[in-house]
């Protein structure tokens, strides 16, 4: 059967062209939510507060696989093997069973579905192909209508409606410019009238009044406006449309439309000159070796068309910002308006405050500035960091890398509203807050890939005479590209030392660390913040993990040693998993045959520290 889901507007869902009942309002709460976040896996604890809000009943797990079930037999199988995650459309890690519509991973669950099925993926991948016209006709009204007293639901669908606006106001903008104003105005006043301190949006109206010679009309809505601004946020208008008023004021007759080009000759959306792009990326790391899949993944995310979003994510010393630089150094032709990279967290670790990190961007936007938005002032100059960063990426196309994430609140504010520009953030947890991001996790090496690095580090001759002994050492460091790098710099100073001697040394977690640390005194200290930045209970959780003999090991044993029941053991267990303490090798299995592994340098450490959590608070029973 041909199953069509419809969230541009009251949920629907249609079999063969035919409306089907979703069912209880429940199901339809779990359908709603699954598809706002389509080919993206949602935790189930974010779904069991969505059906249930802050009073789930004790069986409310069970529910849920009842109500998903439920959902399987309405939704049917996937359309074709592979129309999920990784083929353009999807953003969860991992793949489910072939043919499954809605897949079990990692805690969570995936509804797969490919752009013809679902018009929320039609809409942007017509918006991405300049479609600007059928993209908009897809939609049916408010998004997701009658769900937005769900939270998860409702984040989601304001997602959507600020890129109907991006995606309104460059169609407007494009209308504009082939002299078709008059004939948009309508349009432009119905949404204005919708959103009425949306000040691109009302900068264009004003414009296409004026192209109709109703120059007094457009004075009117700014006038409107500014009465709007100030009653309701206290605020007067923006520099830019206060600029753009005065401009009105000045003009001596009526703005006379402009002969349409032709079509092919029509940007859909004009780009402002500048005389530099600028490059804030660190330098392209020299040994950077293999990691071709995740590379190409995230080219292809971040080249894939407006409202461009990836999240690298990992365990630490994955090497998540060195695959984000290196893949913002190839991709400088498709971002001409300059490539960005800021940090969030200082020297000592915190967090930097949003404005400094604003401000940071902001003065590399200001060099080399000519020409912004119509009217606008140098972004640089306005007293707002937020506003004047929606208003520099405002029809450009850069990208901005976004080091080191600790929770999605500190990334909000930094995504682009509308406009081509892209982001890549890097991060330890999955931030599965931040709706309609592309995943793209970051496993260790290959052992190929771990044996070629520390060649090209210490002399590809040193590691073909020993082979066996280069492998033995980059499996010490459980492939981590930081723990590879770090015992090839020391290897890089024992020149005298034979592979096979050294290798003897990292055969505790101890030695290994001890080595590391004498490379980079910074690796304690950077796995202490890991594990310290986690609440009490999961602190306490890693270091007794700790405690086992190996690093991979089952619910069972994980209970056991966190004296605990398996129901709350797995509770801890997905925490860690959500901050890439820990990774999991069968997310499809039951779950008492998962097998779980916990990276080799944060089990160094818990295995260091083992001893010293008897007076930690336990995991709590439930």
């Amino acid at each position: 059967m041909a199953v069509r889901f419809g969230i541009l507007g009251p949920l629907h869902v249609l079999e063969n062209g035919r409306a089907v009942d979703p069912g209880s309002r429940k199901q339809q709460i779990l359908l709603a939510a699954l598809l706002s976040h389509a080919n993206t896996r949602v935790s189930a604890d974010s779904l069991v507060e969505a059906l249930w809000d802050d009073a789930p009943p004790r069986t409310a797990r069970k529910n849920l696989q009842v109500y998903v079930s439920g959902l399987r037999r309405l939704a049917g199988p996937e359309s074709a093997p592979g129309s999920g995650p990784g083929t353009g459309t999807g953003s969860a890690s991992g793949t489910g069973s072939v043919g499954t519509r809605i897949s079990h991973q990692s805690g969570g669950y995936v509804l797969h579905t490919a752009e013809g099925e679902l018009d929320a993926l039609r809409f942007e991948q017509r918006a991405r192909a300049g479609a600007l016209t059928e993209a908009l006709e897809l939609w049916r009204g408010s998004a997701l209508d009658g769900f937005r007293d769900v939270p998860l639901i409702d984040s989601a669908a304001q997602r959507l409606d600020r890129r109907f606006l991006g995606v309104f106001e460059d169609w407007l903008d494009a209308e504009l410019a082939a002299g078709r104003g008059a004939e948009a105005i309508e349009r432009a006043t119905e949404t204005a009238q919708r959103h009425p301190l949306r000040e691109r949006l009302r900068m264009l109206q004003m414009t296409a009044l004026c192209q109709a010679g109703r120059r007094s009309e457009a004075l009117a809505v700014y006038d409107e406006l500014r009465q709007a601004l100030a009653h309701e946020l206290g605020l007067p208008p923006s520099p830019a449309l206060a600029r753009f008023y005065r401009s009105l004021l000045c003009e001596a007759g009526p703005v006379r439309p402009r002969p349409a080009p032709p079509a092919e000759l029509r940007p859909p959306v004009p780009r402002p000159h500048r005389a530099a792009a600028p490059n804030l990326l660190p330098t392209d790391p020299p040994a950077f070796t293999g990691r071709a899949a995740p590379v190409r993944r995230l080219a292809e995310v971040l080249t894939g068309g407006a409202g461009r979003l990836a999240v690298v994510t990992g365990p630490l010393g994955a090497g998540k910002t060195a695959l984000a630089v290196h893949t913002a150094h190839r991709l400088a032709e498709h971002f001409p308006d300059g490539r960005l990279f800021v940090r969030l967290r200082g020297e000592d670790g915190r967090p930097r405050p949003l404005e400094d990190v604003l401000r940071q961007l902001l003065a590399a936007t200001a060099c080399g500035e000519r020409d912004g938005p119509a009217g606008a002032p140098p972004a640089a100059e306005c007293s707002d960091p937020r506003w004047a960063w929606q208003l520099w990426l405002t029809g450009r196309r850069a990208l901005v890398v976004v080091d080191d994430a600790r929770r999605e609140s500190e990334v909000r504010a930094l995504l682009p509203e509308a406009g081509e520009s892209a982001v890549v953030v890097t991060a330890r947890p999955r931030l599965i807050g931040l709706e309609g991001a592309h995943r793209v996790w970051l496993p260790p090496f290959t052992a190929d890939e771990a044996v070629e690095f520390l060649g090209r580090t210490i002399g590809a001759e040193r590691v073909d005479a020993d082979r066996e002994s280069a492998a033995r050492i980059v499996r010490a460091t459980g492939l981590l590209p930081l723990g590879v790098r770090l015992v090839a710099d020391r290897l890089a100073f024992l020149r005298h030392v034979p592979l096979g001697e050294y290798g003897a040394r990292l055969s505790g977690g101890r030695a290994l660390l001890d080595e590391l640390c004498g490379g980079d005194p910074l690796v304690r200290v950077r796995l202490a913040e890991s594990v310290g930045e986690l609440p009490e209970a999961a602190h306490w959780a890693v270091l007794r993990l700790g405690l086992l003999s190996r690093p991979v090991f089952t619910l069972d044993r994980a209970a056991a040693v966190l004296d605990c029941d398996p129901g709350t053991a797995v509770r801890v267990l997905e925490d860690l998993l959500e901050a890439s303490l820990l990774t999991v090798a069968d997310a499809e299995g039951l779950a008492h045959t998962v097998r779980y592994e916990m990276p080799a340098l944060l089990y160094a450490y818990a295995r260091e520290r083992a001893g010293r959590t008897a007076d930690r608070v336990p995991v709590h029973h439930h």
